[in-house]
């Protein structure tokens, strides 16, 4: 489990920073990893964790899709900053949103398997 925990950790981190290719190349690879059973993993964490890296990636995909369609809308060359400035405002505000959604499905994924453990000792 530590291992995609710490995947996860890291995805937080570059979609925090904004790179989205690699958050979502990590993203991929990961889930990547939980479909081949790398690393054994409880059944219910593992569809947690596949649910986490899947959001991730097709959030990150659809800031992307937005971008190309935002992309295409320019008319002119006057056009152009707002497309700039809009872009870095969406940037950063969907960077933000990814983060913390990938943060707070990680915190439900620890507590569940809190829970897990402690119904087991």
């Amino acid at each position: 489990m530590w291992f995609y925990v710490i995947l996860a950790v890291v995805l937080i981190k570059t979609s925090l920073l904004g790179l989205g290719v690699v958050s979502m190349a990590i993203a991929l690879c990961a889930w990547l990893l939980l479909r081949l059973g790398v690393v054994a993993i409880h059944p219910s964490m593992k569809q947690g964790f596949r649910r986490l890296f899947k959001v991730a990636f097709l959030l990150h995909l659809s800031v992307y899709v937005a971008l190309i369609l935002k992309l295409l809308l320019i008319d002119s060359f006057d056009d152009i900053p707002a497309f700039i400035v809009g872009h870095l405002l969406i940037h950063h505000l969907m960077s933000a949103v990814i983060g913390a959604t990938v943060i707070f499905m990680l915190i439900r994924r620890y507590f569940y398997y809190k829970g897990l453990h402690k119904s087991t000792s």
